[in-house]
């Protein structure tokens, strides 16, 4: 009795394997007249129209969509790319916030940072000033001896050289930190709009 189910149970397995080794899958497809035609093999030219997947049963296991045409394909990557810079606008709105709470915390901000240039700025016009003053008398000095029919020592040369070097590079500086004052008045303005946006935003929603 045991070796007649044994064998009965190796027979069912093996009606089983035999079963799903000769699974034949079908496929469904449209033809160039538009009629739904279903083989068992899926002619190449009809692969970009897309396909279905059935099984023998007639169950349809697999759905392929037709490839996207040019327009499409180029209409799609504009959703994906505009997709992204919403993410990115929703992340960077996101850091925005939790920097400053309002559009005046952003302008006190901005503020501090400008005053701070001008501290800068400030300082740097003083040293001009005193730089060119000792530029000013080491130049009277060689016009002194030149009218005496003296020759100007190197060190008086070297002197004048090296005070007008430090004033144009100070005024080089000067000039940087003028127009850092630019940028940054724009980067915060940008700031400065977004956080308005957001918080009309946010009140209108209430």
């Amino acid at each position: 009795m045991s070796l007649n189910v044994t064998n009965l149970v190796i027979g069912l397995l093996g009606i089983l394997m035999v079963q799903s080794v000769s699974a034949v899958n079908f496929y469904r497809y449209e033809n160039d007249e538009g009629r739904k035609v279903m083989t068992q093999t899926l002619p190449p030219e009809v692969v970009p129209r897309g396909y279905e997947v059935l099984n023998e049963r007639g169950s349809v296991i697999k759905v392929v969509p037709r490839a996207m045409t040019p327009e499409e394909l180029a209409a799609q990557a504009e959703v994906d790319r505009q997709k992204r810079l919403d993410a990115e606008q929703m992340e960077r709105d996101k850091q925005l916030l939790a920097i400053f709470s309002s559009p005046k915390d952003a302008e006190r901000a901005r503020d501090r940072k400008l005053e701070a240039i001008d501290v800068y700025i400030n300082v740097t016009r003083g040293n001009i000033a005193k730089l060119q003053s000792e530029y000013n008398t080491a130049q009277a000095q060689a016009a002194a001896r030149e009218r005496s029919g003296e020759e100007v020592p190197e060190y008086l040369v070297s002197k004048m050289e090296s005070f007008a070097r430090q004033i144009r590079r100070a005024e080089e500086s000067i000039a940087e930190k003028e127009q850092e004052k630019v940028s940054i008045s724009d980067e915060y303005q940008q700031d400065i709009d977004r956080l308005k946006y957001l918080m009309e935003k946010r009140n209108a929603g209430r």
